[in-house]
């Protein structure tokens, strides 16, 4: 009986074996999302799409950025090398490559040993036994004992620990402050009083974290892949019912022979119709279900694998991008798995008979028949996010439905006008199917549109459509589209629900400026007596808080300028402050950086102090003179830490997530930062380096501009629209 294939080197086999060019790995890189592939196919696979543009994983088509379009940026796989290594070992076990002794190289190997990890040959075998005293513990298995085996015991040690580039001394130690390996002398010269611990005895620890983190990924595949079964099973129900509903209309119709074998027809058509837009709907169901389903699964294979084959070293250090990786997998998924149901429900028949009046010639209950009349303009839609939104250089599609059962000889007019220049073009409706015409145009103009959709001259219900040009992120914004002038040394600004404008004007007012950029309304220094105020931010309810730096507290006003409360004395208690700058509102909490504290205070929205967070120092949760604060809609926080020069992330509560940017006036670098916003991007506002500069919410850079237009921006804010507003002497610039 021939002998099968050994199961570990078939696993093996598969650990090495990259999934996009089906060969062994040839410089395994590690994406994002934690899956790897060759660096060629990365740069490859990365081509087809356009420079700084993100391209999805080949694996869970998570979208990923390749930095500076160069894959040498990304961390090297290296236990994947190491797996390379034990699986050509195991392939000279097997006697599938031809196997010299790694000891002399004078011949051919025909031993195995497991201390010394090498093949050896008749003679080094010999040595072996002859030296005794050196060897006395040292096991030798020939080739044919570790097939019989089946090789498990032909393993590999792991890499010895890096040496630091400073001190040539081993990294055994994990700075968490830092977030690196560190060597014993970094302790004492750069990193003393930081929180580290041995690589050896913290990496038991986080494997045991990452596997924890795993365990509500899993929890969710049951009801995932119920959701999946559940729409198949619909889709064959209404796929018997709709057999049965053809035989059902084939028998009746029978009876009718030529007389009504043209309504047959039309009936046909409906109830294919309607089964097929059921079916549509639960095809896009499966596909985005499964999708979520296998993108869930491949994570958890990929973090298991990482898990099983990745060095100690490696591990503790992957383990943020791991576990925010995990964290927003199960985000994403949870609300999925909690809503298996169906889009459709296989409530699909008709009932036909033949009346007696024959005038009549047919009654069909529950399906609509076409009559041949003319199309109602009034009841037709259109579908598709091409008449919503789209994006410069890039294919927008929409479609007109007619709602009506067959191709119909209407007149269909589609006109795209720029609200900018007043300029419009004429788009073509093109048929694609019963009733239902395509719309495609590609813009070259960022702005905001009016399409005019009228069929048979008639405009349907919401023409025109109002249409946004963005310009796909991350792509640089090197050019101004609009100044607003005459505001003298502004600072903060937000935006308010009616994305009305609200800028700290340097002479001590409150400007809120209409999307025309007019001036509507003003809270003036004179009639509440303010200092220095600095941030500005708004609450759900539109009222406006705001930060006075130089007496050292924060007023609250309703959208009409009233004040409200005031919160906030000098000091560095509880209820004091030493000059706040930036805030923010989330939910019923408010975030102020209290500047000379080096913290953030958090206070209810009827300013009652909460707690603080933070304090002085340069290692992570520790502030030197944070100037502003934003929170995301994932109730993440912001705060640009200025003189440690970088972003801190944190959740509300204050725990640590991680850090953006270093010192440093290169790409990717910050200087100063003053203002932070944050929508899918974050925007930093960067006082020193005279610029915006761009991060994924991970951290990566994306781009940076407004050198050349722009004096020490300190606040940024940005519009529904994506346009960038930045703070510059006596203006505000717009990106």
């Amino acid at each position: 009986m021939a002998e099968g294939p050994d199961p570990v080197v078939a696993d093996l086999e598969q650990e090495v074996t990259c999934g996009i060019c089906h060969d062994h790995y040839q410089e395994p890189k590690l994406l994002p999302c934690c899956h790897y592939y060759c660096k060629q196919c990365i740069l490859t696979l990365s081509s087809r799409y356009r420079p700084n543009q993100p391209f999805p994983c080949p694996d869970c088509r998570e979208p990923t950025l390749l930095p500076d379009n160069n894959p040498d940026r990304l961390p090297t796989a290296f236990f994947i090398n190491r797996m390379k290594a034990l699986h050509s070992r195991m392939e000279k076990a097997h006697g599938k490559l031809e196997t010299t002794c790694e000891v002399c190289s004078g011949g051919k190997a025909t031993a195995f040993c497991r201390q010394c990890v090498q093949f050896i040959c008749e003679n080094c075998v010999r040595s072996h036994q002859r030296m005794k005293s050196l060897f006395a513990t040292h096991i030798v298995s020939t080739l044919d004992e570790l097939k019989q085996g089946r090789v498990k015991e032909l393993t590999f040690e792991s890499p010895p620990p890096p040496k630091c580039e400073d001190h040539k001394e081993p990294k055994k130690i994990f700075c968490f402050d830092c977030n690196k390996l560190i060597c014993r002398d970094c302790i004492v010269i750069e990193h003393a009083g930081h929180n580290y611990e041995f690589v050896k005895k913290a990496a038991p620890a986080t494997r045991k974290k990452l596997t924890e983190h795993l365990f509500p990924l899993k929890n969710l595949l049951p009801d995932l892949s119920t959701a999946v079964n559940q729409v198949k099973g619909t889709k064959q129900k209404i796929q018997v019912q709709k057999e049965l509903t053809e035989r059902q209309v084939n028998a009746k119709f029978q009876e009718l022979h030529n007389i009504l074998n043209q309504c047959k027809v039309r009936v046909l058509l409906e109830s294919s119709a309607l089964a097929d837009s059921k079916m549509e709907k639960l095809t896009i169901q499966e596909k985005g279900l499964g999708l979520s389903l296998g993108t869930a699964q491949s994570l958890i294979d990929s973090v298991e694998r990482t898990l099983k084959n990745a060095s100690d070293e490696e591990l503790i250090t992957m383990q943020e991008q791991v576990v925010s990786r995990i964290d927003a997998e199960v985000v994403k998924r949870e609300k999925e798995a909690a809503n298996p149901d169906p889009v459709e429900k296989d409530d699909f028949g008709v009932e036909i008979f033949v009346c007696e009046d024959l005038k009549n010639l047919l009654c069909v209950k529950n399906v609509f028949v076409y009559d041949g009349t003319k199309v109602d303009p009034t009841k037709c839609t259109v579908e598709g996010d091409g008449a919503k939104n789209a994006e410069i250089d890039n294919p927008a599609c929409f479609s007109i439905n007619t709602h009506q059962p067959r191709k119909c000889s209407s007149k269909t007019k589609v006109t795209l006008k720029s609200l900018v220049d007043e300029s419009s073009q004429q788009l073509q409706a093109v048929p694609v199917r019963d009733g239902v015409y395509s719309v495609e145009y590609t813009p070259r103009v960022r702005g905001r549109y009016h399409l005019l959709i009228s069929v048979d001259d008639q405009p349907i219900p919401g023409s025109p459509f109002s249409v946004f040009i963005k310009i796909p992120p991350p792509t640089k914004l090197d050019k101004p589209v609009r100044v607003i002038r005459g505001i003298k040394n502004p600072r903060y600004m937000v935006f308010n629900s009616s994305e009305e404008l609200i800028v700290i004007d340097g002479s001590g007012d409150v400007l809120v400026f209409d999307k025309k950029a007019k001036q509507i309304q003003s809270i003036s220094k004179s009639k509440h007596g303010f200092g220095s105020i600095c941030g500005v931010a708004v609450d759900k309810e539109d009222n406006i808080y705001v930060c006075d730096s130089s007496k050292n507290c924060v007023y609250k006003f309703n959208k009409r300028g009233d004040l409200l409360k005031r919160f906030g004395t000098i000091g560095s208690g509880p209820k004091e402050l030493n000059c706040p700058r930036g805030i923010a509102v989330a939910g019923d909490q408010v975030f102020v950086c209290d500047d000379q504290n080096h913290r953030v205070q958090v206070l209810t929205t009827e300013l009652e102090p909460v707690k603080q967070i933070g304090s002085k120092g340069t290692g992570n949760g520790h502030f030197n003179q944070p100037e502003d604060v934003a929170v995301d809609n994932e109730q993440m926080m912001y705060v640009t830490d200025c003189s440690n020069h970088r972003v801190q992330v944190l959740t509300m509560d204050g725990r640590f997530i991680r850090s953006i940017g270093k010192k440093g006036s290169g790409q990717g670098d910050l200087l100063g930062p003053y203002g932070v916003c944050v929508t899918g991007f974050v925007y930093v506002a960067e006082y020193t380096n005279k610029r915006v500069s761009v991060f994924t919410k991970n951290g990566q850079f994306v781009t940076s501009f407004g050198n050349d237009h722009i004096t020490y921006p300190c606040g940024v804010a940005v519009d529904s629209d994506g346009f960038v507003y930045v703070r510059s002497v006596d203006s505000v610039v717009i990106f």
